[in-house]
């Protein structure tokens, strides 16, 4: 059975996220974010270990729905990961909770517990939604997930603008509309992530390495 999202995210926090930062980061063609791409590609696929705390909206034909975010990810130096994610209501409702370990993923949703070796699957089984949920770690650090996926660059700072990927035979395209200096990392903190008629927005309100 599918829990649709309305059930996941009882109030939409839409023009939250739209709202953004009472700062905005800097554009990506701020010259002092500028890196040459190898040395950034170097740079991030090093990091494995890190937190994201921000707003994420999913927006199809008929819906608009969003949560707060707070994802947590680390790899070791044989590869194994672990992830911690919590989608959160307003008034601290926890509406999802997410733990891998090593590519075993138990998802909570209203209180029952999940299981299952294939993320994506699970999630689409709860909720309806394609997510690229294997490709989505590169993703946000503007790297290449699959050999054959594209990137395109601002042609000031060579940082990732677009990344386009033919993931699961599914057509996936990522906008990447601000970067800020994390601890020497240049990190986007704004994405338009595409399929079909699916867009996932993320905001980030902060990064920690």
């Amino acid at each position: 059975m599918i829990i649709r999202l309305q059930h996941l995210f009882p109030v939409p926090l839409l023009l939250l996220w739209l709202s953004g930062c009472a700062v905005q980061p800097p554009a990506p063609s701020d010259s002092s974010l500028t890196q040459e791409i190898s040395e950034r590609n170097q740079q991030l696929s090093a990091l494995n270990k890190w937190k994201i705390l921000g707003r994420i909206a999913f927006i199809q034909a008929d819906k608009r729905e969003s949560a707060s975010l707070n994802w947590r990810y680390e790899q070791d130096h044989n590869d194994n990961t672990r992830q911690r994610l919590d989608l959160t209501a307003p008034l601290g409702i926890n509406v999802l909770h997410l733990e891998s370990d090593n590519g075993r993923h138990v998802l909570e949703v209203d209180g029952e517990e999940y299981h299952s070796e294939d993320l994506d699957a699970l999630i689409y089984s709860l909720t309806g939604l394609t997510l690229p949920t294997r490709a989505l770690s590169y993703w946000l650090k503007g790297l290449a997930y699959l050999p054959q996926d594209k990137l395109s660059y601002d042609s000031v700072t060579r940082l990732p603008v677009k990344l386009t990927s033919l993931y699961d035979n599914r057509l996936w395209s990522v906008e990447y509309q601000n970067y800020q200096l994390v601890n020497q990392h240049r990190l986007a903190t704004k994405f338009t992530i595409t399929q079909a008629e699916l867009n996932i927005k993320i905001l980030v309100k902060k990064w920690t390495l």
